[in-house]
C-alpha cells in the first residue's frame, strides 16, 4: 500500500557518472547487501541515503550526518566509485512512496543550483 512518507539523509555527488548499467548492478547489489540505506539518483550522479519515517509526529533515532557521509563513501568506494564530500549535502523530504521519489529524480545540475554551488 502507497503512503506519504518522510525521508531524510545526506546527498552527494559522485565523482563520475555511472552507466545506466553499473547503476543497475550497484543498486541491485545494495538491497541484496545492505539495508538500503545508501541509494543512487536515476541519473548515476549522486548518492543519497534514506532514512525513512511515516512523515507525521516527531520521529526519534532518525539523522543525517557526518556518519552518513562516511557510510556512502565506504558503499562506493566498494564498487569502484567516489564522491565529492564537499558537496555533500543534507535533505529532508516528505513524498508519496507511490511514484518515483523526489531523489531518485534529482539532477545533478538541479541539485548544484538547489544547494547554491553552480
Amino acid at each position: 500500500m502507497s503512503d506519504n512518507v518522510g525521508s531524510n539523509g545526506i546527498m552527494v555527488p559522485l565523482n563520475r557518472k555511472m552507466t545506466d548499467e553499473e547503476r543497475e548492478e550497484m543498486t541491485e547489489a545494495l538491497w541484496e547487501n545492505e539495508d538500503g540505506l545508501v541509494q543512487i539518483n536515476y541519473e548515476g550522479t549522486i548518492a543519497y541515503t534514506d532514512h525513512r519515517s511515516d512523515g507525521y509526529g516527531i520521529t526519534f533515532g532518525i539523522s543525517a550526518d557526518d556518519g552518513d557521509v562516511g557510510q556512502i563513501s565506504r558503499t562506493l568506494n566498494i564498487y569502484g566509485f567516489g564522491i565529492i564530500k564537499e558537496q555533500a549535502r543534507p535533505y529532508s523530504c516528505y513524498w508519496y512512496n507511490g511514484c518515483d521519489s523526489d531523489m531518485d529524480m534529482m539532477t545533478l545540475e538541479k541539485f548544484l543550483e538547489e544547494t547554491g554551488q553552480q
